[in-house]
């Protein structure tokens, strides 16, 4: 069967382009940043590896335009088209697959997506597709359908793939049921780089210090926390799991010495902690990868990794931690169910810096319930442990509804979300109601950003360079001038739309929990 797993390039009216591939939440950039797709890149690996015949598609970091990624989709045939979607694009890709759908009217649109795998039916409603899958466990399903599909020619009356919600033969909704992922992780194959062309994603990336890097194949399956409102990887829709460390170590080895990569990050929700994070740590050591002049990065959490595991991760060649400091007081923390306390994060953060780990943390602002001091707390937090040097990089973004999480699903039920549009999602601007005016968020995002120019700051950096360490240097000669580059262009994605409010967006939020 001829698949094809595609992400149509997405440009809005300022000329920047829709980051929704491997993104929690989606952006637009002028200067993009291009992540691969984990869990599609398996999949795609996985229906290769059954015999089909795949095409990884992805137009954005192809540098395409929408006209050549479609007429060049249209003119391979495909048989069944795989999307991706978010609350943000949903309106587009619903016209893509009415336009897909009008081109090859026999071929089979498939919708995944955390969007719409938790509205599956208003994507059968809103457009041509035919399939939406209702797990994020994309390679296991597919894996499942694609075969049942090409041996069944009569799928729409028999469906025998649990799921999914589809058409059936009258045009009728049908679902299959949720699907529970019950076989190990590691059924699904490591990402084949060559074919989902790595070397795309190997250069436009904030999160390496060094290129060519990539994506490892994912240690964790979601989150192993699992609780936090805003996230999507919260919910009973979602199932936990761990590929073992040796077989990741056997991944890590390989992109290192065949294919000479010299920055790895593991995107998952959070990463190994404990007797695996140690472990992982070890054999990077015992198998001699710490020597090979390629950094190692990771997702964690507050209070998860202890001091004697950041030591080895430390001698073990691992550089960049991303840490949520979503805020700096403790009701809000405990509205998102973060599970630590601001306090701890300067212990975690002064034993990275302390092993020689960059940590990178991303805040967020515009909860409909934050008042002025809590937003002042948050921007004062954040500047005392740049100014002191515990962190190395910083990312800020407007805390946004999206694919329904409960935290989405809070702002509809409290009645103070103002967007109308799914369009309204991309994090462009504040769309729910809150206690003080909108701008004085836009104005705390300055104020947060503004700390990477500030002399303390740049004089922090420059005191790193005594440790002798090659990163030292490397952050601030090498990635120093990016970094200046997408912090401007952060603080014009997040603050464009500061002036020029209409009233309604002034509302106060109710004040009750």
């Amino acid at each position: 069967m001829k698949v094809a797993i595609s992400y149509p390039p997405i440009v809005n009216k300022y000329g920047q382009k829709a980051m929704v591939s491997q993104n929690r939440n989606v952006q637009f950039f002028k200067k993009p940043t291009y992540l691969m797709p984990v869990v599609h890149a398996q999949a795609a690996t996985w229906l290769r590896d059954l015999g089909h015949d795949v095409r990884w598609d992805d137009g954005n970091a192809q540098l395409k335009d929408f006209d050549k990624w479609f007429n060049d989709l249209v003119n391979w045939g495909p048989e069944m088209v795989v999307f991706e979607s978010t609350t943000p694009v949903m309106h587009f890709y619903w016209h893509a697959a009415n336009k897909l759908k009008e081109a090859l009217p026999k071929c089979i649109i498939v919708m995944t997506g955390y969007h719409s795998m938790r509205k599956p039916e208003e994507t059968l409603e809103q457009s041509k597709t035919d399939i939406v899958l209702r797990s994020n466990h994309v390679d296991f399903v597919l894996s499942k359908l694609v075969p049942f599909i090409s041996q069944h020619s009569n799928w729409r009356q028999d469906m025998k793939v649990d799921g999914l919600t589809f058409r059936d033969a009258s045009g009728q909704i049908q679902n299959t049921g949720n699907f529970r992922q019950v076989e190990p992780l590691e059924n699904s194959p490591l990402v084949d780089r060559d074919l989902v062309r790595w070397k795309d994603y190997a250069y436009e990336n904030g999160n390496f210090l060094q290129t060519p890097g990539t994506y490892a194949t994912s240690v964790i399956r979601d989150c192993m926390f699992g609780k936090c409102t805003f996230c999507r990887y919260n919910g009973p829709d979602l199932t936990f799991s761990v590929m073992p460390v040796e077989r990741s170590l056997n991944e890590y080895e390989t992109l290192v010495r065949k294919y000479k990569v010299r920055e790895i990050f593991d995107d998952s929700g959070v990463w190994y902690r404990g007797a695996d994070a140690r472990k992982f740590s070890q054999g990077i050591i015992d198998r001699g990868l710490h020597k090979e002049d390629c950094y190692f990065g990771f997702n964690t959490r507050f209070e998860y990794l202890d001091e004697e595991t950041i030591k080895i991760m430390g001698k073990a060649n691992f550089r960049f931690a991303l840490l949520g400091l979503e805020a700096a007081d403790e009701e809000t923390l405990n509205r998102l169910n973060k599970g630590y306390l601001p306090e701890n994060a300067y212990r975690c953060l002064d034993w990275m810096t302390k092993y020689g780990l960059h940590p990178h943390l991303t805040i967020m602002v515009g909860y409909y319930w934050q008042t002025q001091q809590q937003l002042q707390q948050t921007a004062d937090m954040v500047k005392d442990i740049m100014l002191k040097g515990l962190a190395r990089t910083l990312q800020v973004t407007i805390c946004t509804p999206l694919d329904y999480t409960p935290y989405h699903n809070e702002c509809i039920e409290k009645g103070v979300l103002i967007a109308k549009d799914y369009d309204d999602h991309d994090m462009s601007k504040l769309i729910v109601r809150t206690p003080i005016p909108h701008e004085r968020y836009y104005e705390a995002i300055r104020e947060i950003y503004g700390v990477a120019f500030s002399p303390k700051f740049i004089l922090r950096q420059i005191a790193f360079l005594f440790s002798f360490r090659k990163r030292d240097w490397q952050f601030l000669f090498t990635y120093g001038w990016r970094a200046v580059r997408r912090v401007r262009q952060h603080i014009f994605n997040l603050t464009r739309n500061s002036k020029g409010k209409t009233p309604k967006e002034e509302v106060p939020a109710p004040q009750s929990a």
